[in-house]
């Protein structure tokens, strides 16, 4: 019998983590009806991806609406023990529209923070069928502190969410394990000197990550530090202003944009780095930023959302204000001049990540969690 059916996105990491980890531990038992897009099955040993997925949930598609009978037939026939729902809106849809009992949703961030706020007749339907798959769900989990709050504040009928973060596995970001360091390839003709820093911004290239106030800080903090250069990975829409902005502050041969690197090669890539900036304008959580803690990187974040729950002021980094340049060119600078901090700082950051966010522990808990509640409900 299966023991755990889950509806989630078929491409993205957070699932391939999640529901693999399950599919390890409970080898046969585990099912994946992929949400969006086919999922890969070598990253999910031990788990049954069922064909074909479900398509993107579109409202103005009638093929959509006409999905839910059959995601509820597909449910029901499969009988799990529990159904679990990663992502509030699409899968959450299907999940909820399935009237299956027991369920777990978990949503992720943006589709609590950003869906829900859209305009229009469409963001009204949205926020109605995100707030139906909420109201609906017999459990709630949330990735953080904050997220759980913005969930509680849509359902305020609804006990509050229990927190389960994303987490990081800190056996394979351990730079005492990572065999040497990425090779980007760097332009010729920056004033370098004979020491670089490098800063790293692994995040797409897209307004919410705020990419161009590092570009700022990066002019900013040149003046002072002329090794200073700026690993800028990811895709999106943003990357042709991003160099034109580089090129008007003359710092084009500093920066790079290397494209998304695989989340395989993200320990590598952050071991080529000496500082982790990540401005964001918003963030439910900030796994990133744990990720380069994790790998003994200090990090530079944004005040604000779940990035608070990330990084200790001091200890393990700095916070910066949305859009503080100026200040995130200081905090490069700072740590630039002093070696001995960056090592402290890093040294703090994966302590506070053993702690606070080593992935097998919430795992472990996540599955003691379901275990609770397949027990409760057990047919």
């Amino acid at each position: 019998m299966t023991r755990i059916l889950f509806i989630a996105p078929g491409d993205n990491s957070h699932t391939w983590k999640w529901v693999g980890w399950y599919g390890q531990r409970y080898p046969g038992e585990i099912s994946l009806l992929p949400y969006q897009a086919p999922a890969p099955q070598d990253m999910m040993p031990g788990v049954k991806i069922l064909d074909p997925f479900i398509p993107q949930f579109i409202i103005s598609s009638l093929a959509s609406w006409t999905d839910f009978a059959r995601v509820k037939k597909i449910v029901r026939e499969i009988n799990p023990k529990l159904l679990h729902v990663l992502w509030a809106y699409g899968s959450g849809t299907y999940g909820a529209r399935s009237d299956y009992k027991p369920t777990i949703l978990s949503p992720w961030g943006s589709d609590i923070t950003i869906f829900p706020e859209s305009g229009g007749l469409k963001g009204l339907v949205q926020k109605k069928l995100i707030v139906e798959a909420l109201s609906k769900a017999d459990y709630l989990c949330a990735t953080s502190k904050f997220l759980a709050g913005a969930i509680h504040d849509l359902v305020p009928q609804k006990p509050m969410p229990d927190i389960f973060p994303y987490g990081v596995n800190t056996s394979v970001f351990d730079p005492d394990k990572v065999a040497g360091k990425m090779d980007f390839d760097w332009q010729d003709g920056a004033p370098l000197g004979d020491r670089t820093i490098t800063v790293g911004f692994f995040k797409a290239l897209k307004p919410k990550y705020g990419p161009e106030f590092l570009i700022d800080a990066i002019a900013i903090a040149s003046r002072k530090i002329p090794g200073v250069r700026c690993v800028m990975a990811g895709s999106g829409e943003m990357k042709d202003e991003l160099y034109d902005r580089a090129r008007k502050l003359e710092i084009e041969d500093r920066i790079i944009f290397p494209g998304r690197i695989p989340y395989i090669d993200m320990p590598k890539a952050l071991n080529s780095i000496d500082i982790f900036a990540m401005p964001s304008r918003y963030e439910e959580l900030g796994v990133a930023a744990l990720e380069a803690s994790a790998m003994r990187k200090p990090v530079i974040v944004t005040d604000r959302w779940g990035m608070k729950e990330v990084m200790v002021e001091g200890k393990t980094g700095y916070f910066i204000g949305v859009g503080d340049s100026e200040k995130l060119a200081e905090y490069i600078i700072k740590l630039s001049n002093d070696p001995q901090l960056r090592v402290a700082l890093g040294n703090a950051g994966r302590k506070f990540v053993q702690e606070n966010y080593e992935f097998e522990k919430i795992m472990l808990a996540s599955d003691e969690y379901a275990s609770k509640i397949i027990q409760r409900h057990e047919r």
